[in-house]
Order: structure tokens, then sequence, then C-alpha cells
């Protein structure tokens, strides 16, 4: 599953260079950090919904995922590339998004009391992606993001972010609202027998943006199996599993919803 660029200027970005602006200080931050964890998945689904289609379109997705801790926060980034195979007239698209969070307990030295609260964290983002049926997105988003301790989870967080959808379609900006997100994300591992593995991902939950949208939810959560350690005994580094896809109101378009399963592979770094 953040960067905040200034509103005045956003206004000129194409989305190709917001999100390559997003990426550059990703990559920039990355070079101090403390820790990083990075990723390459490849997936498949065969239940896309995309506006105006009827039929369901198959797409391969290959994303790029990194996140890294640094002396005063960390900072998240993806990037999805859509590659359609069947009934996919939108069979090329690029989408990103990177995140900046600037911990209060590092910074201040705060405490939150020891308990299930660990930190609060100021959180900025942008969202960006390009594609081939004309739509482009430009999202920002700022917040706090909650830091919880849940025993058994190597982390669970919650976004509760401002949303600012100044995204475009064959070059015309909707007259959108501002709205929210609240964005919880998770890693649960655990093991069965030899066996080892993970239950993570994150769902978004946006609000109406006007102009005649609904609220929508998307989930992405995955089920990973370890098979690097199965098979090498070299654990964390090869996965495969599946993600599955559940987003109602796509886009907060009503009633454009998906629900299904990708076969998934993971290489992490």
């Amino acid at each position: 599953m953040r960067q905040l660029l200034e509103g005045r200027k956003s206004r000129g970005l194409t989305a190709a260079t917001a999100l390559a602006f997003a990426l550059a200080v990703g990559a920039g931050q990355a070079t101090a950090a403390d820790w990083s964890e990075t990723d390459v998945q490849m997936m498949n689904g065969t239940s896309f919904r995309d506006p105006g289609i009827h039929d369901d379109v198959t797409k391969t997705t290959i994303t790029l995922q990194h996140v890294s801790g640094y002396a005063y926060g960390r900072n998240y980034f993806f990037v999805d590339s859509y590659w359609g195979t069947k009934n996919a007239p939108r069979s090329n698209d690029i989408y990103g998004e990177y995140y900046h969070y600037l911990s209060l307990g590092k910074t201040t030295g705060a405490t939150f009391g020891g308990g299930i609260l660990k930190d609060v964290s100021l959180t900025a983002g942008v969202n960006a992606g390009a594609s081939t049926g004309g739509a482009g997105t430009r999202i920002l988003l700022y917040g706090v993001t909650l830091d919880f301790a849940v025993p058994g989870f190597s982390y669970f967080n919650v976004d509760l972010l401002a949303y600012d959808d100044r995204s475009q379609f064959n070059g015309v900006q909707p007259h959108y609202r501002n709205s929210y997100q609240v964005t919880p994300v998770w890693r649960l591992p655990f093991s069965i027998g030899p066996t080892q593995w993970t239950f993570e991902g994150f769902c978004d939950y946006i609000g109406a943006r006007g102009q005649g949208t609904v609220n929508q939810l998307l989930c992405q959560p995955q089920l990973r199996l370890d098979v690097g350690q199965l098979v090498s005994g070299r654990r964390d580094a090869f996965y495969v599993g599946t993600e599955y896809q559940y987003w109602r109101n796509k886009y907060g378009i009503d009633g454009l919803n998906e629900s299904f399963p990708n076969i998934m592979a993971v290489v992490k770094f």
C-alpha cells in the first residue's frame, strides 16, 4: 500500500511527471535507509471489469513495490504495469503510488502510552497513472497514519487521509470535490507444519467525490507461501500464492464491481 505535491503547482503536472517525481523522491530517501524491503510481483486475473465493457477482462499485472525506513519515518511506493490480454481495449496501463510517513515518535520523542498505539505519523502522498483509454490519474493525499501493536502481526497500520482527485479523462478534468480515504494495511506471518506463510494486504475506503460518484471499497488481501524456504532453505525470498481482488463501485462508479482471485508469484530482495 506518501509525498505531497503542492496543490497549485500540481495542476500543471501530467500523470507521468507526477509519478516520476514521486519515485525520484522515494529513491533519494531510500539511499539513507536504515532498512528496506523490495519485491516484484507478477499476477494474472480473468475477471477484471472496465467501464463500458460488458465482458470480463483478463489482465497480467507486474508490480514493483518498495518500503524503507530512515531516522525520521519511512517511505513506500509501488508501480503497477497492466497488460490486457482479453476484452481489453485499455490494454496497457501504468499506475503508481508514493507515500511518505513522518514519525511523530521519532521526530519529537513522543510516546503514546506504551499500549496498542505505537506511533502516529504525518502522511502525504501522490497517486498517478496513465491509460491507453485516455485516463490520467492524479490524486493528492495527506493526513495521519496510526501504527498499532497487534499480537502476531508484523505491522498493522491505518491511514486517515484527505483525498484530492485531480484526474483527467481525455484531457478534461472533472469538477470533483475533495473527499477522504481510510486504509488499513497489515501483515500476519504464520506457519503450518514446516511451511511458512503470510497473510497481508490493504483495504481502501474512499468517499464519494461528486460528479455522480459513490463511495468505493478496494481490498487486495494476499495469501503467500514461502516456496524458497521449502525448496532451498532460503527464507523470505520467493513466494507463490493468491491475491483476492474485491472492488465495490470501482472508480466510484455505482454498481461496477470486481470480486475474483489472481494467481501470483513474488520475488523479494
